[in-house]
């Protein structure tokens, strides 16, 4: 339990004031100081392939005296980017509170070494990405790319499409986000299929009418009409969709990844685009952000694609702030923490 009074370094800028962190500093021992940190995309996802360090490909943000000084006296910081040797920033670092659900482009070896507990802002945004990846597939199944274009040249002509009802989705990945496309599919009347770790088999899952070991992915996916990649990355996950396992997939399915775009060997996706193989590949994230504009990922045929904004932001800050004032209370009354980083 805390006594005395607690810093936390705000790393993520905050865009407005809200009354739940000033009522927190009100009844516990805490300030905040504020002192923003965000990495670039490029840098953030070349952390994200490299276990959350900085292979020296891009140059991070500078940082002035006067941060570093506040960061020397912080217990905790709240923030979407972990700079580079933290040791020697955060000396009296003791929780490292993430702001988003993914944590593969923070270096968690070295804050477990320090001692330090990491935590994820998984759940967040779950919803709003579980609405974007109906979206697109609704984009998909009604052919509204095609009846768009007809109206922008004035051509009236029949186009129908087809139906999610009745279909079979496989969710690779049954955290807080596959729950929630779960309980969406289940909405459209869709079968519901999901790959998790280490699963209950015996047990009931109300989101799911059936589940699958990570070791039955491909027959999962073998039965799918629609295969959703939900899961965090991982060393078990890294180039999980190749050639082969999108060979499995049925003829004319589709495939969405709005987890990393490590979990996918592009350049055999393409392949099973352009072939004709899957009807269409839902995209919000890429192995190397931004995308490079040679990748040939952006003329890939049905390719549906976008610059990792699944998530939406208006209610995103807030969700973020309500659960560090919640893990705040709990930190300190010595407490275990919501959404803590296990590092396995």
């Amino acid at each position: 339990m805390v006594t005395e009074k607690m810093k936390i370094g705000m790393l993520f800028p905050l865009r407005k004031d809200h009354e739940s962190l000033k009522k927190l500093c009100e009844d516990y021992p805490i300030e905040i100081v504020s002192t923003p940190y965000i990495e670039t995309n490029e840098l953030r996802s070349a952390r994200g392939l490299n276990n959350g360090e900085n292979s020296g490909l891009y140059t991070e943000p500078d940082i002035d005296d006067a941060t570093k000084l506040q960061w020397q006296n912080c217990d905790v910081i709240v923030s979407m980017d972990l700079p580079s040797n933290p040791r020697s920033l955060f000396p009296n670092l003791e929780w490292f509170q993430g702001v988003s659900a993914g944590y593969d482009h923070i270096d968690s070896s070295i804050l477990a070494k320090m001692g330090v507990v990491q935590t994820s802002a998984r759940g967040i945004a779950s919803a709003s990405i579980s609405e974007f990846v109906f979206a697109r597939l609704l984009q998909v199944y009604k052919d509204l790319r095609i009846i768009d274009q007809q109206q922008r040249e004035k051509t009236w002509k029949v186009k129908f499409g087809s139906q999610a009802y009745g279909k079979t989705i496989g969710i690779v990945g049954l955290g807080s986000i596959g729950r929630e496309v779960a309980i969406r599919a289940r909405a459209f009347g869709m079968t519901v299929l999901a790959a998790k770790k280490n699963p209950n088999i015996s047990s009931v899952d109300v989101d799911a009418d059936e589940i699958f070991s990570v070791d039955e992915i491909d027959t999962m996916i073998g039965m799918s009409d629609v295969v959703v990649m939900a899961a965090p990355a991982s060393g078990e996950t890294r180039d999980m969709f190749n050639r082969e396992r999108f060979s499995l997939m049925k003829p004319g399915s589709v495939f969405c990844n709005i987890a990393r775009g490590m979990h996918v060997v592009e350049g055999d996706l393409v392949e099973a685009l352009n072939s004709n193989h899957l009807r269409a590949a839902i995209l919000d994230v890429t192995r190397n952000e931004p995308l490079p504009s040679d990748s040939p990922i952006w003329s890939a045929k049905n390719m549906y694609l976008s610059p990792h904004c699944s998530v939406s932001f208006d209610n995103y800050e807030e969700n973020a702030v309500a659960l560090l004032v919640e893990n705040a209370q709990l930190f300190i009354e010595g407490k275990t923490l919501i959404n803590v980083v296990s590092g396995d």
